[in-house]
Formats: structure tokens, sequence, C-alpha cells
């Protein structure tokens, strides 16, 4: 069953990228994350409370979960969005794979844990994935690592696949801590403290930039559409199964948005950057497997 809804998930925010393009072409990124998270809340809303026959009990640890989520996915969101804007979706949404070596990363240094030789092969195709991604035909070796260090957008992106790589421990924290367990109410509650916590910087905006989202109704709401199922299925799928196994399976987004940046944003490149994305995919595999 988590293994659909973890599909599920991957399948519908694979969208998320190709939706935000199209709006940041006139809208702020600020103003577009916050405007997609308030817009998915209703939908969220109603799956929360029609499928929670009790209000469940909470406790600190419940609090703690949703404040570290909801801080995170603030920076990631705002980061990732913004890199969206600055450089192709094909070229910077592989790199969001990079979550899971930052995970061994971490967990090497502070916690002195030692990757398996799988793990370590895991890694090790995962960069060998991003040196693939970012060769051009004819260029240096090193090459890839000057397109890396001067792509723009490319430093926000790894900032949040190091966010993201951290936020499902602080989810999978908070749906623990509801008494009856209701993964949806948990990230009801991540959604409403991330839309609260946007909202003062967005009125100093202004009323303009709020009103350059619905230039894209048809982007705006089927983003919203998304960010209020998505959650659900995604949520649903941390309380059922393995955190590490659920997360590689949401990285198959990262191959479903290769192919809709080419169908629908006739972005180039697609021959190269596909094959350099499923090395990346099957190198996460192994290192959460």
């Amino acid at each position: 069953m988590w293994i659909t809804l973890a599909i599920g998930a991957a399948l519908l925010t694979s969208f998320n990228p190709i939706l935000y393009k199209r709006m940041l072409k006139d809208a702020d990124t600020l103003v577009v994350v916050w405007g997609v998270t308030l817009l998915a809340l209703p939908v969220l809303g109603l799956f929360t409370f029609a499928l929670t026959p009790q209000f469940p009990r909470l406790d600190w640890l419940f609090a703690l979960g949703v404040l570290g989520s909801a801080g995170l996915n603030a920076a990631a969101h705002l980061a990732s969005t913004r890199a969206f804007k600055l450089a192709d979706v094909s070229l910077i949404t592989p790199l969001l794979i990079f979550s899971p070596v930052f995970t061994v990363l971490i967990s090497t240094v502070f916690l002195g844990e030692i990757s398996s030789a799988q793990g370590l092969l895991g890694v090790g195709l995962v960069l060998i994935g991003a040196y693939w991604l970012n060769h051009r035909s004819g260029a240096g070796w090193l090459a890839p690592f000057k397109s890396l260090a001067l792509t723009p957008g490319v430093a926000l992106i790894l900032l949040a696949g190091l966010l993201w790589a951290i936020t499902p421990l602080f989810e999978k924290t908070a749906i623990l801590h509801t008494n009856p367990e209701s993964p949806r109410f948990a990230a009801f509650a991540v959604d409403a403290l991330l839309a609260l916590t946007l909202t003062p910087a967005v009125i100093t905006r202004g009323r303009p930039s709020i009103e350059k989202l619905f230039l894209h109704r048809r982007e705006f709401f089927l983003a919203g559409l998304i960010a209020g199922i998505a959650p659900v299925l995604g949520y649903t799928a941390f309380s059922l199964g393995f955190v590490g196994y659920v997360t590689t399976l949401f990285k198959l987004s990262t191959l479903m948005t290769m192919l809709w940046s080419f169908l629908f944003l006739k972005e180039r490149e697609l021959a190269q950057r596909l094959p350099a994305s499923m090395v990346m995919v099957i190198g996460v595999i192994l290192i959460m497997s």
C-alpha cells in the first residue's frame, strides 16, 4: 500500500517544477510558494477532517516535529523555487537527488556511522550521474565542475536538497506523536504553519505582487491542488513504510519531471540528462536499500 502511495505522491509532485517555472515568468518566488501553499490548505483540510474520525491527542514532540518541518520546508521551497526561475528544470531538478548523499555525509561526520560498500557505490553513482549531467561533448574533464559552479541556481537547489534530507525525520516524529496516529493531520499542521510563516513577508510585497499569480490561473490552480493531495499520500506512506524506502521512491519524480520538461517546456538535451538522472536514481536506491 505504501509503495502505491509513495509513487502517487512522486507522480503528482513531478509536475510542480513545470507549473512553478511557468508562474515564475511573472510572479515573485516568495509569492508563488505562499500562494500555492495557501491554496492547498482547503483541499488538505478536507482530506484531513473527513478521514480523521477523532481529533488526535498531541504532545510537545508533535509541536517540535511540525515546527522543524515547516521551518525547513519554508527555506527549501524558497530555495528550490528560486532555482527553477534561474535555470532549466531538467538541469537542476536531478541535483535534488543529492539528499541521500547529504544524509550519508552527515551520519558519517556527526554520528560516526560508516556506510557499507553498497552505500558507497551508491554515492559514487550519484556523483558520476551529476558529472555526466553537466558534461559537454569535446569539453575538458574539469568542465562539468566549472559548469556546476557557474550555473545559476545550483547552490540553491543543493541547499534545498540538504534541507529536504532532514525534513522526513521531523515529519515522521510529528506523525508518531499524534494519538490516534494521523499523518493527514500532521501534513495539514505543517502546511498551515508554513503559510502562516510566509504571510507577513508576502504582505510587505503588496497587492500587485499577489495579483501576478492570477496571470497563470490554470498553473496556480493545478499546483495548489497537487500541494493539497500529494502531502496526504506522502505522509500516509511515511506512516506505513520506512522513511528511507519512501524517500527513495519519491526520487522517481525527478525522472518524470525530466520528461515533462521536454514535453511542456521544450527544454533540450534530454538524451544526455535523462540517462544521467537514471544513474543518480540507481545510486539513491543503493544508498537507501
